[in-house]
């Protein structure tokens, strides 16, 4: 990728300025999102359920945006996930809520042609149903059908788990959905979960939160061929699984130091003298930028300023003493300028790798496997010197 590319828009090569709000949004742009469509009756528990599973509260991220009157989408930027809310399917309106639904799924399918980007469409629905209810609704089976049309996987939730009790229904249920002809959309992909632990009793009895575990991997298998970003996606959002959540959060944060330093290269390669540092200082943020959005952390967060900052104090002085000469051999005429090039090329690469690698291993000694989140130190300094500690070996093997 060229440099330009890279930046999109967020550096001016003529007054040298960088726009950090436009890196964050190239950075949102290309993250990998994962699509998820939740359907259910009202008071089935989806709200408990997206909290309990992706670590997020539904309740304070404001109103979502309306697709349709039946329809509502929640962004979440920094997990790269979307979910699709049909606020409810009632018996009163639900034909009206499967209109909408279909047009709000064909609308964005146009687009998916339009862009060429599969982003846009939900890659896996969840169907809840609250299990103590011991019923399956005819709408249910609809929304069912509705989404097989556009090769939904879909996934039964039964919230609300009443274990033995409810195994007769659950089996009831599986039989009434294969004879609906649903075999082929949901196969055998049923989760029982209780989403938030409650006490029977007087509090004698505790039930616990139970079955996210189950969800987690019926979901990850669910997706179909060509949706490798979206699992990958999944797997970074979700709140269930610790070490496939850190493994997903490293190996895409792997491919991203790769694609910056390529860019970097290619900044490096100028045969203007000094003209590249500024544009790799650029391509350097924005990989920070992107590791910051990879590990969730905070748009906020109050010293990721000075973090940044550091950062490039500390690479800037890794760069002064091979950038020099090979900025005075970009003089020299013909050959001069390539070889120029080559070398400045080379370090760029290399140091926006040694940064990169350096910045994940930083947030990853910060990084709470219980909390699912990284918890940095107040103190800015210490964060600056543990990524020193780390950049320094890795640049001199550069």
């Amino acid at each position: 990728m060229q440099y330009n590319d890279y930046l999109d828009g967020s550096f001016n090569a003529e007054t040298g300025d960088f726009d950090s709000e436009k890196a964050k949004k190239n950075v949102f742009d290309r993250k990998e999102k994962i699509n998820i469509l939740l359907m259910g009756a009202s008071g089935v528990g989806k709200s408990s359920l997206v909290n309990s599973f992706f670590g997020i509260d539904i309740a304070k991220t404001g109103d979502g945006v309306p697709q349709t009157q039946h329809l509502e989408k929640f962004v979440y930027e920094d997990k790269g996930l979307i979910l699709w809310d049909t606020k409810g399917i009632e018996a009163a309106d639900y034909q009206n809520t499967l209109a909408d639904l279909r047009k709000a799924l064909d609308n964005a399918k146009k687009e998916a042609i339009s862009s060429r980007s599969l982003d846009g469409l939900p890659h896996i629905a969840w169907l809840c149903i609250k299990e103590p209810s011991k019923r399956i609704e005819e709408r249910e089976i609809e929304l069912v059908k509705l989404v097989a049309e556009y090769n939904i996987p879909v996934i039964v939730v039964f919230t609300q788990t009443q274990f033995e009790s409810g195994d007769a229904f659950v089996e009831e249920a599986k039989n009434i959905f294969n004879q609906a002809g649903c075999l082929s959309t949901i196969k055998d992909r049923y989760a029982r979960v209780n989403s938030v632990s409650y006490t029977l009793m007087g509090g004698a009895v505790t039930i616990p939160v139970t079955g996210l575990d189950t969800l987690f991997e019926l979901t990850e298998t669910a997706f179909p061929e060509g949706s490798k970003n979206a699992k990958k996606a999944f797997e970074k959002a979700q709140a269930v699984n610790a070490e496939k959540k850190l493994a997903a959060i490293l190996d895409s944060c792997s491919t991203k130091i790769h694609i910056a330093a390529a860019a970097a290269g290619t900044a490096g390669a100028s045969p203007i003298p000094g003209s590249d540092a500024p544009i790799i200082a650029a391509i350097q943020a924005t990989l920070i930028y992107t590791i910051n959005s990879e590990f969730e952390l905070d748009e906020d967060l109050k010293n990721s300023a000075a973090i940044a900052t550091g950062i490039l104090g500390v690479t800037a002085l890794a760069q002064i003493g091979k950038t020099v000469v090979s900025n005075l051999l970009k003089f020299i005429p013909v050959a001069g300028t390539l070889i120029g090039g080559a070398v400045s090329a080379s370090t760029a690469v290399a140091l926006t790798e040694a940064l990169g690698h350096a910045y994940v291993k930083t947030l990853s000694t910060y990084y709470d496997k219980k909390e699912l989140k990284v918890i940095l130190p107040e103190n800015t300094k210490k964060i600056i010197d543990t990524f020193t500690a780390i950049f320094n070996p890795l640049k001199k093997s550069s």
